[in-house]
């Protein structure tokens, strides 16, 4: 699982994907033109998970192994990915180590030609490099974090060299292209099979944390140091065949709270940091400092909740979830804690770019939404009263439950405490439980009766279906949802051309609530005057882009 404490991100424009019919041919890109005045910055300072509403420690850079979204964000400077989506939902080429892919039959064999590209030791990246990494996928089966996202390792019957840079993957049986392409393909990020194929996969575990294993790489950093509790310290990869950084060293400190990073902004100890709402008007207020909103990202927050644990079987009945969903004043949460910053989320779909959103959702025809009255009857439908002191019962059971949230976050905090009034108010009891976020994430995957329910960042896929997350036995599927209408649609959504069935998914999903979705801030960024290029620093699944940081010598900020 690669859960956020709470979630956001952003980048350039690229050239769209070629539709799902017809022969699926995605073509290089043109390299852009960098402005010439871009000046070096020497230390740049950031927090972890900039972007986000609350930082977490680095614990791994080898990305076969990410369990978080920070490990996995730290995992991608050094490795990067087969095929990078941004978050206009489209593949971009130019910063995709893929030059092109094709699927001449439709579905079943995909063509992938590489770009000329070379790990930090001078030895080019070729095509053995990503069969590496997919057997070592293939060796981790269930382990491996991703595993089941776009049908990896699986489906693959075959993965062929043609040459050095041109691979060819003949899957089990024909399926979407696009959705193979986007969840699967782009899963991939190669490692270098000439350093690390001496090690067992115990050896590459146990070195995961170690700066010193990550020597070769080919990505536009490298790990100089970790000091745990304390920060990451990466420096530009001198043979890195992409764009010159703007910068000496790239720190990524390991903060307490989302407080502290705002505060080593405005002290001048830190360059940027995500920017707690609470806090806006007076970061507003200082000389030196600049706000920026990101995007809509790829993550959304989310209760998911523990259908495995008999302590809390009410969550089985899916007017009970509804009824819970339908209390959430999401308008005016997004009103009083993201300053009209924020978007709305009722289902495992992006709220931006509609893309691959399902028309009647975009038109409002939403199972679900704000509306107290409904949730009510929906509790009576159940067979729930309110008890003596006001919480819904049933046969004994209180609709009561614990809710697990990461500590070290205002935002999430007052989110926490609005969540309860709502449910309050139509007899649902959230008794909350903070813990660090890596503690939260160990007792999830733990024994069963250990937890109720859960307040995390949860990624949608880049074509949002939900074998990931929503399909019985899914590598994210913590809280353990299984339903055989579900599982048909997604099987469907994977399979089947065009995005029809990916749009009855997202509506079917909707009603069934298997997690409850609530809003997501559009999160701000407060910056120093000397930094620029931090929205195109930032992407929406987790991807950074430090090539896009520099520092001018006038501390003048062009605001877009």
């Amino acid at each position: 699982m690669k859960f956020r404490c709470a979630l956001f991100k952003t980048v350039i424009p690229a050239k769209a994907a070629a539709a799902a019919t017809g022969i699926l041919l995605l073509t290089l890109l043109s390299t852009p033109a960098y402005a010439d005045q871009k000046g070096d910055c020497g230390t740049i300072v950031l927090p972890t998970g900039i972007g986000e509403t609350a930082p977490a420690d680095i614990t791994s850079f080898n990305p076969i192994f990410s369990n978080t979204a920070y490990n996995e964000e730290a995992g991608w400077l050094l490795f990067p990915n087969l095929i990078w989506i941004n978050r206009y939902s489209q593949i971009d080429w130019y910063r995709s180590l893929a030059s092109s892919v094709s699927s001449p039959d439709q579905g079943t064999t995909y063509d992938v030609v590489l770009r000329p590209w070379h790990w930090s030791d001078g030895v080019q990246l070729t095509a053995a490099d990503v069969i590496y990494e997919y057997n070592l996928i293939k060796k981790l089966g269930p382990e491996w974090p991703g595993y089941g996202q776009g049908g990896l390792p699986d489906i693959i019957k075959s993965f062929n060299v043609i040459s050095p840079t041109h691979f060819q993957v003949i899957l089990k049986h024909q399926v979407n292209p696009t959705w193979f392409i986007y969840n699967g393909l782009s899963s991939l990020e190669p490692v270098p099979e000439h350093a690390w194929a001496k090690y067992s996969i115990d050896q590459l575990f146990q070195n995961q944390s170690s700066p010193k294993f990550f020597d070769v790489v080919d990505g536009p950093v490298k790990i100089k140091n970790l000091a745990i509790g304390l920060d990451a310290v990466f420096v530009p990869n001198p043979a890195f065949d992409g764009p010159k950084m703007h910068f000496d060293e790239l720190v990524f400190k390991f903060l307490e709270g989302d407080g502290a990073a705002v505060q080593g902004v405005l002290s001048g100890d830190m360059d940027a940091a995500t920017l707690v709402p609470s806090l806006w008007d007076y970061a507003a207020a200082k000389p030196g400092f600049y706000i920026q909103v990101l995007p809509p990202g790829g993550f959304q927050n989310v209760i998911v909740i523990n259908l495995k644990n008999p302590h809390v079987s009410f969550f089985d009945d899916v007017r009970v979830r509804d009824a819970i969903e339908d209390s959430i004043n999401q308008t005016g949460m997004i009103k009083l804690l993201f300053h009209n910053e924020g978007d709305p989320s009722y289902g495992p779909y992006p709220p931006s770019p509609p893309t691959f959103v399902a028309p009647s959702l975009l038109a409002g025809h939403i199972p679900v939404g704000y509306d107290p009255a409904k949730s009510l009857s929906l509790l009576a439908q159940a067979g729930y009263t309110r008890g003596p002191d006001g919480i819904m019962q049933k046969n004994g059971q209180r609709l009561s439950f614990i809710y697990l949230l990461s500590s070290g976050s205002g935002n999430l905090e007052e989110m926490a405490e609005i969540l309860q009034d709502d449910f309050r108010k139509v007899g649902v009891e959230m008794k909350v439980h903070e813990m660090d976020f890596n503690q939260m994430l160990a007792l999830m995957a733990g024994p069963a009766t250990g937890w109720e329910a859960a307040g995390v960042g949860q990624p949608v896929a880049t074509y949002p279906t939900g074998e990931g997350q929503y399909a019985t036995g899914a590598f994210q599927n913590e809280g353990g949802y299984s339903d055989p209408t579900m599982d048909k649609l997604i099987a469907a959504s994977t399979s089947k051309p065009g995005n029809d069935a990916l749009f009855a998914y997202e509506v079917y999903a909707t009603a069934q609530q298997p997690v409850i979705w609530f809003p997501t801030a559009r999160v701000a960024i407060l910056s120093s005057n000397r930094l620029h290029g931090i929205l195109d620093f930032v992407d929406p699944a987790g991807q950074f882009s430090p090539d896009q940081l520099y520092c001018s010598t006038n501390n003048t900020v062009a605001l877009r």
